[in-house]
């Protein structure tokens, strides 16, 4: 048995070093979670069954019970179809942007919101190039609608559930949907009114462009090969007419385990050469496609051809692709596609693509096979920004019964009646019977990371209260933010908690955060609701980089951003939902308090 301050210290540095880690972004956020929580049971700090029990707490199930449900609600009814419809006759820019973040915040309230950016980043992108509005006009409010939106509800995002979990575990009173409804509408209003009316200034390329040139615009670094018999071989890279090519520049030439770079314009070309090319996507398919003798890399085992669609996708944070190469993944029988190009914001990639380490964000050009679409539609660990895939048959019957079922549960549970988590497990039960989800795609919707991450996080904050480790964080806090009063604390909370969740995943943030606020509420006597929602709010604002949140790391890619671009879109925002968020719940606490 630990001596109870060293079991303190060894708390607080277990935190230390989880944060350090999270920061450093070299180690998956599992490990580092699952490591922090397994040092403290090693140490005898947490027991085991304590540990194995945070895995069963409610919020962490009603987390996945909402993952499934907005699967169903994905698969089964016309999300898009319903869109072109609101859309319809929309041609101005800001009249667009304002029924996009509507429509996007409302459904983010009730539903995952990682699926509808998804969804909608397709239908964003060719509504800009239709109405020759660039992409990087619309794809940052998108993604900032869609978590602004899930802070309307307590079942919007994960950060309220997870935040729910903390205060179960610690014997609490958790928050309601009318606790969050107030300043969750506030901000959300308030944010769509600024990003439709004031983002554009803010945000990257605000020129009109022709649609020739905004159609596919990218830097790509593209893999090709020199075919045996070409008649390129023994010409040199001047007269093959590979030098001074519109929007195309060759980077270099692997010769078996030599690199050409730079290329000469007097290289001369030899059989089985690859090519790499980086520039305008289109240029770089036209020179493939017109080149006699130039083709795209490819195996005998998979045999590729200019026919065949060339789709670009985007990678999902929690993606099997996260880390690895094309070749560990098995990329070309898993989805029935080749990798022709990789794109990463703020990086030239060189090298064979097959050894390239994937990342979060990366844009992957394709080619593809027949199954492509059933393929990567399977397991969501690629997203298709260029194509909309087509939705299969659901009969009417079977969606009107979900639809009426549905609804009558929310109102159960809106009523009192029914509790939200025996709310959703019904709604789920009847989505199971109506076989509009299936054992398989349950398992494939179970995200094991997510779910290692949640009962870890729960498991440390659990330590950081029982071992009083707080105490030792909470007394310099109460003494500069306590000259201020009450106010003072709520807004320093704030303030750390959205610093933390810049750098680090909301869920740390909560994680780090809440024993901190757990321990003011009772040395302090605070509202705890007031102090329980600073956190989530807090904890949400995760507008100021890339890495932040899921759904900017999703539309980075396809936007063609910069970080320096969602610093120069994110501090304003943040200021805005900032202050909105605070003047809300500082009101309802000197109303309530």
């Amino acid at each position: 048995m630990l001596d109870p301050l060293w079991e303190k210290y060894i708390v607080l540095l277990d935190l230390f070093l989880v944060v350090i880690l999270l920061i450093w972004d070299r180690i998956k956020t599992t490990y580092v979670f699952f490591g922090g929580a397994f040092l403290l049971i090693l140490l005898g700090i947490i027991s085991v069954d304590t540990f194995l029990g945070n895995f069963a707490n409610k919020s962490i199930v009603t987390i996945f019970l909402l993952i499934f449900i907005t699967a169903i609600i994905r698969d089964t009814y016309d999300i898009a179809g319903a869109l072109d419809v609101w859309f319809r006759n929309t041609k101005s820019p800001r009249v667009f942007l304002l029924k996009l973040t509507g429509a996007v915040s409302g459904l983010s309230s009730v539903m995952n919101n990682t699926p509808i950016v998804a969804l909608l980043i397709p239908y964003v992108y060719q509504w800009g190039k239709k109405h020759k509005v660039s992409p990087s006009k619309l794809l940052i409010p998108l993604s900032f609608a869609a978590i602004t939106g899930g802070m309307i509800t307590v079942i919007g995002t994960s950060t309220n559930l997870v935040l729910n979990g903390f205060i179960e575990s610690s014997g609490g009173e958790v928050l309601t949907f009318a606790d969050f409804a107030l300043p969750g509408l506030g901000v959300s209003v308030v944010g769509a009114l600024f990003l439709s009316f004031f983002s554009h200034k803010f945000l990257p390329d605000g020129n009109i462009v022709s649609e020739e040139v905004f159609s596919n615009i990218r830097e790509y670094v593209v893999e090709t090969q020199i075919v045996p018999s070409s008649n390129l071989v023994g010409k040199t890279v001047e007269e093959a007419e590979l030098r001074n090519l519109e929007g195309v520049f060759l980077v270099e030439i692997v010769r078996e385990n030599h690199i050409i770079k730079p290329v000469d314009p007097y290289e001369i070309l030899t059989d089985s050469d690859r090519l790499y090319f980086a520039g305008d996507t289109k240029q770089v398919v036209e020179l493939v496609k017109n080149t006699d003798g130039l083709d795209w890399a490819k195996t005998d085992r998979f045999n590729l051809g200019n026919e065949l669609d060339i789709v670009e996708t985007v990678i999902p944070s929690n993606s099997i692709l996260e880390g690895k190469t094309l070749k560990e993944v098995e990329f070309r029988e898993r989805f029935d596609a080749a990798v022709i190009a990789i794109h990463r914001n703020g990086e030239r990639l060189s090298g064979k693509l097959g050894k390239i380490k994937l990342a979060t964000g990366d844009l992957l050009l394709v080619t593809t096979g027949k199954e492509f679409s059933t393929k990567s539609n399977k397991d969501k660990n690629l997203y298709t920004v260029s194509v909309v895939s087509q939705m299969n048959a659901v009969a009417r019957w079977k969606k009107q019964a979900f639809a009426i079922g549905g609804l009558g549960i929310v109102a159960l549970v809106i009523s009192g009646l029914f509790s939200l988590f025996v709310g959703l497990l019904v709604i789920l039960g009847l989505g199971v019977s109506l076989r509009l989800i299936n054992q398989e795609k349950l398992k494939k919707h179970t995200n094991l990371d997510l779910l290692v991450i949640l009962g870890s996080a729960i498991t440390i904050g659990t330590a950081l209260i029982k071992s009083e480790a707080t105490e030792t964080v909470a007394r310099p806090f109460i003494e500069f933010c306590g000259n201020f009063g009450e106010v003072g604390i709520i807004v320093g909370l704030f303030i750390l908690t959205l610093s933390l969740t810049s750098f680090v995943t909301n869920v740390a943030a909560v994680s780090i955060v809440f024993p901190l606020a757990y321990q003011l509420i009772h040395d302090l006597s605070l509202n705890p609701i007031a102090i329980f929602l600073i956190i989530a709010f807090g904890a949400s604002a995760a507008f100021l980089t890339p890495v932040s949140y899921q759904t900017n790391l999703m539309v980075y890619g396809p936007g063609n951003y910069k970080s320096s671009d969602f610093l120069r879109a994110g501090i304003p925002f943040t200021l805005v939902y900032s202050v909105t968020s605070l003047i809300i719940i500082l009101t309802l606490n000197a109303i309530h308090g």
